[in-house]
C-alpha cells in the first residue's frame, strides 16, 4: 500500500470561481468486513476518503481476531499496529503485530505480556505511548485451611512501547480515574502531551492532560457536557493547536443536542460545536482519525438505518467535505501521517530504503503448471486476488496451479512473509 501520490479533486465551480476548497487525497486503514459473510478472514483495507474508492485489501492470514481500541500508526515506519489472535497452527494467543503497509509484511511481533491500549504515536520523538494497568491494591482472601487467593484493584498508568525489543517501560499512573473511554485518547506531537477522556469514581467525565515524558499532570478538568451525553473519538489538530471530539447524546433521546463534531479547551472543559452532525445514530469505538497535512477529521459513522458510512469533515471550514456510504463494517481507523511528520519534525525513519532481508522467492512466475519455493519456507495459505482462500495452511515446497484460474495469487506464510505471482495458461 502507499499513498502518498496525490490526485486533487475538484468542481467545476472551482475551476471557474475558484473559490472551492481543493482537497487532496486522504486514504485511510482499517479492518474491513461484509454483513453478508461475517466468517470472512481479516482483511486490512485501505480507503480513498475523499473519493470513496477502494485502494488495497491485504489478507492478514495470519491472524483470527481484532482486539478493539488496541490499533495505531506508527508513521516513521508506516506500519499498521494492532493486538489480535493468532491464526497459525498452535500459535492462536493474544499476539501484538507491527504491520508494515508499504510492503505488506509483519515488521515486529512482540510479546509485551501485559495488557495494552490506546496506543498514540509521538511524531517528534518518533515513540509510541499506551495505556496499560498495574495493581492498585490487592487483598488477600483467606479460606482458613491454608489456602486462598488475591483479589486486585486496578489502574491505568501511562507507559511507553518498544516493539523491537518487546519493553514496557511504565511512565506514571494515572491517579483519580475509574476507567477511560474507549477511543477517547490522543496525542499532541508538538507539546509532548498525552491527552485522555476518563470517567472519575463519581461519574464525571473528565479531560485529562499529560506530560508524555514525566506521565505529570499538566490539566485535568470535567467536560462541560449534558448528563444524557458523552464524548468520543478525541483526535489532536496540531496545527490548529486543539482537540477534536464527537459529543453525542445517550441512544436516540429527543430532547439531547445534536450529534456534533467540536473543540475542547483543555483548560476549562468547555466544547464548543464546529460542525452538527444528525446523520450520525451510532459509530464504533476507536473509528476516527485525524489527517494532520490537510487538516481532515475522518470517522466510519452508523446511519439511523444502520448503513455504515466514512465522513469526511473539514473542521475550519465548518463543512462536511464527504460522505460515503459503505457496504460492510471498517473499524480500528488508522491514517499514515509521514508526511506531516517529515515536513514538521524531519525524523522519520524508513524500512523501505534497505534490501528485504529474508526475501520469500517462488518460481517460475508466471506459472502455468507448479509453482516452486525456497526451502525454508513456513507454513503458508494462497489467496486469489478477491481475498478468496484457494490454498489452506500447507508446508509442500510445490504448488500444483495446472486448474487455477489465471491471475494472480498472494501466498502468506505464518511468519508474516508474503508473495504475490501470477498464473497463466
Amino acid at each position: 500500500m502507499n499513498d502518498r501520490y496525490i490526485r486533487l479533486t475538484f468542481s467545476v465551480l472551482a475551476i471557474i470561481f475558484a473559490t472551492a476548497k481543493i482537497y487532496a487525497q486522504v486514504s485511510v486503514y482499517g479492518f474491513y468486513s461484509t454483513y453478508t459473510d461475517p466468517s470472512n478472514p481479516i482483511v486490512l483495507g485501505q480507503y480513498e476518503a475523499i473519493s470513496g474508492e477502494w485502494l488495497e485489501w491485504d489478507t492478514l492470514a495470519f491472524c483470527d481476531g481484532v482486539v478493539m481500541g488496541s490499533s495505531a500508526f506508527d508513521a516513521g515506519t508506516e506500519s499498521y499496529m494492532f493486538t489480535g489472535i493468532g491464526a497459525a497452527p498452535g500459535n492462536n494467543s493474544i499476539q501484538f503485530w507491527d504491520y508494515d503497509v508499504i510492503d505488506n509484511a509483519i515488521v515486529n511481533n512482540p510479546s509485551f505480556n501485559q495488557t495494552i491500549n490506546a496506543i498514540q504515536h509521538d511524531m517528534a520523538g518518533d515513540r509510541l505511548l499506551a495505556l496499560g494497568t498495574y495493581a492498585q491494591d490487592s487483598t488477600f482472601i483467606d479460606f482458613g485451611n491454608g489456602t486462598g487467593y488475591w483479589e486486585y484493584e486496578w489502574g491505568s498508568e501511562l507507559i511507553e512501547l518498544n516493539s523491537e525489543e518487546s519493553s514496557v517501560t511504565s511512565i506514571a499512573p494515572i491517579e483519580g480515574i475509574n476507567g477511560v473511554v474507549l477511543g477517547a485518547t490522543a496525542f499532541d506531537s508538538d507539546n509532548d502531551i498525552y491527552a485522555l477522556v476518563g470517567m472519575d469514581y463519581a461519574g464525571n467525565q473528565k479531560f485529562i492532560q499529560l506530560d508524555g515524558t514525566t506521565g505529570a499532570v499538566i490539566s485535568s478538568v470535567n467536560l462541560q457536557i449534558p448528563s444524557n451525553m458523552g464524548f468520543n473519538e478525541l483526535e489532536c489538530f496540531i496545527n490548529g493547536e486543539t482537540f477534536l471530539g464527537i459529543k453525542r447524546p445517550y441512544g436516540i433521546n429527543p430532547n439531547a443536542e445534536t450529534t456534533a463534531l467540536v473543540s475542547v479547551n483543555p483548560l476549562t472543559g468547555e466544547l464548543t460545536n464546529l460542525v452538527e452532525l444528525p446523520q450520525i445514530y451510532a459509530f464504533s469505538p476507536n473509528a476516527s482519525v485525524f489527517e494532520q497535512t490537510t487538516g481532515l477529521f475522518i470517522m466510519l459513522y452508523y446511519d439511523f438505518n444502520n448503513q455504515s458510512h466514512i465522513l469526511v469533515v473539514d473542521p475550519v471550514g465548518a463543512e462536511i467535505v464527504a460522505d460515503h456510504q459503505i457496504n460492510g463494517s471498517f473499524i480500528e481507523l488508522q491514517i499514515n501521517n509521514r508526511e506531516f511528520m517529515v515536513a514538521a519534525y524531519g525524523n522519520a525513519s524508513s524500512i523501505h530504503d534497505a534490501t528485504a532481508e529474508g526475501a520469500w522467492n517462488l518460481w517460475p512466475n508466471p506459472a502455468n503448471a507448479v509453482v516452486r519455493m525456497q526451502a525454508d519456507a513456513a507454513p503458508y495459505q494462497v489467496y486469489d486476488a478477491a481475498g478468496k482462500l484457494v490454498q489452506p495452511w500447507s508446508s509442500a515446497l510445490e504448488i500444483d496451479v495446472r486448474d487455477w484460474l489465471a491471475g494472480t495469487y498472494i501466498a502468506i506464510q505464518a511468519n508474516g512473509r508474503t508473495a504475490r505471482f501470477n498464473v497463466a495458461h
